[in-house]
């Protein structure tokens, strides 16, 4: 019975034995099993990972194909000193701000092309949009806070070829930063218009029929355009009860033509306005916007780039400004007391206010300047500019767009600037000026209120403005 007992328990502990061992097996197997499946895995993922990242360069590649892109940044610091009608002096240093440009081009077809430009122009540590900012022409070329507009969006379309080809520019226009600011921003010419009548962003349409081939003048081209100042497109507009307040519309005709002399420019242009916009609030911060008037600028331009090698570079604008006030006036809350808080409604007319009358009113302006590159190799060859501009008491243009925070060539005075361009590369330079602003009358930029002499207002109105400025700029 004992044997058979031992042989019972030495067969089960064999069986158990054997178990454990096929056991282990099992184990063993199963562990390889699963590290093959993770390396599967592994290399499934690893598969997928890179697949993705194929996909997300073609896309890429599909993308830049279609669509080129380019960078412009900019940081400048500003100095104010500012000098009051009373002889008081104050003054606004360091003032920091960044600009970002992301520009775009496309070729569609053979025959048709896209532009684009984003814009974000803001102060440092400032998060409160500008005033004037939100205004159409300004969006994007005014400092705000850190959102981003579309200055230029607009198609090329070659509508005829051959000896007379025509050309539609349909969009937001290229109408800002004109000639001959491309020598003071170190830069090509990169709009139509003379900056000294119009500058800052624009919706329109514009017609160019190029002349080179039919009178063998290189540069030659008419341009005819038509664009909205204003456009009532408030809601209620669409459903037969308008606000009453007329659309401005605005069209131009442009001569460009060369002078014979390589590097030469001469542009002729008449602008009208109609039913110009008041862009008034009453101090209840209701909306007063009414059409005042009619406006038309007659300019007359030319440049000359590098005169005979020389390095020099000269051009010369002069303008005519006719406003026609309606009679009809917007009110404005107005700063009787010089204390900064509005406390009377005036009524506002085109430049005029009280009693509006329908007299014409006629400004005058013009801008002369120079640069000269100094052929100094080891310094990248750096530049030297003066520009000087006056403007009439009635003076009035359409640049509140004006990238510049002074918008010197609004002024009713005289503005001097003197400039240094120290290129640093290809692609990026430093600028650093002075503009001195001498102002005789109030109102510069404004279409509304009669402009006043600066020296009967006393503590009431800016005399003398300068800026001391240096910018770091990258086109890319």
């Amino acid at each position: 019975m004992k044997k058979v007992i031992k042989l019972s328990l030495a067969a089960s502990m064999l069986a158990l034995a054997m178990n454990a061992n096929a056991s282990d097996d099992i184990n063993s197997k199963i562990d390889s099993l699963q590290k093959q499946i993770n390396e599967l895995k592994n290399s499934q993922l690893d598969t997928s990972d890179a697949l993705e990242e194929r996909i997300d360069e073609v896309e890429t590649a599909t993308l830049t194909d279609k669509i080129k892109f380019g960078i412009e940044f900019r940081t400048q610091v500003n100095n104010f000193d500012i000098e009051d009608a009373a002889g008081t002096s104050s003054s606004d240093s360091n003032i920091w701000s960044n600009r970002l440009r992301l520009n775009m081009g496309s070729d569609i077809t053979d025959d048709m092309k896209f532009t684009g430009r984003l814009s974000m122009y803001k102060n440092w540590s400032d998060s409160n949009i500008n005033l004037f900012s939100g205004m159409d022409p300004m969006q994007g070329r005014r400092p705000s806070d850190s959102g981003v507009f579309v200055e230029r969006a607009y198609i090329d379309w070659t509508v005829a070829e051959g000896a007379v080809p025509v050309t539609l520019t349909i969009g937001r226009q290229p109408s800002s930063d004109g000639p001959s600011h491309q020598f003071k921003d170190n830069t090509v010419r990169k709009s139509t218009y003379s900056a000294l009548s119009f500058d800052g962003a624009a919706d329109g349409i514009v017609a160019t029929v190029n002349l080179q081939k039919v009178s063998g003048i290189d540069g030659m081209a008419l341009r005819v355009g038509y664009g909205k100042g204003y456009q009532d497109s408030s809601e209620m507009s669409y459903v037969g009860n308008p606000g009453g307040t007329n659309d401005t519309n605005v069209l131009g005709i442009f001569l460009d033509t060369g002078l014979g002399i390589e590097g030469s420019l001469l542009q002729l242009s008449a602008v009208q306005a109609t039913d110009v916009v008041s862009n008034t609030t009453n101090i209840a911060g209701e909306d007063t916007n009414t059409n005042i008037g009619d406006v038309a600028l007659y300019t007359a331009m030319v440049e000359l780039t590098d005169i005979a090698k020389s390095g020099f570079d000269i051009f010369a604008h002069y303008a005519i400004s006719q406003s026609k006030p309606n009679g009809d006036s917007g009110l404005m809350a107005t700063d009787t007391d010089n204390n900064g808080i509005p406390d009377t409604n005036v009524p506002m007319g085109l430049l005029s206010h009280g009693v509006i009358g329908t007299d014409k009113k006629t400004g005058n302006a013009f801008w002369l300047g120079t640069r000269y590159t100094m052929p100094i190799e080891s310094m990248n060859n750096p530049r030297i500019g003066l520009e000087y501009n006056q403007g009439s008491k009635n003076w009035f243009s359409f640049t509140q767009g004006s990238n510049s925070v002074t918008n010197k060539l609004a002024t009713r005075g005289s503005a001097v600037e003197v400039y240094y361009i120290q290129p640093i590369n290809r692609y990026a330079h430093i600028r650093l000026g002075a503009e001195m602003i001498d102002y005789e009358y109030t109102g510069t930029g404004y279409q509304i209120g009669a402009p006043m002499e600066v020296s009967s207002m006393g503590a009431m109105a800016t005399d003398k403005l300068n800026n001391y400025y240096l910018l770091f700029n990258v086109a890319y």
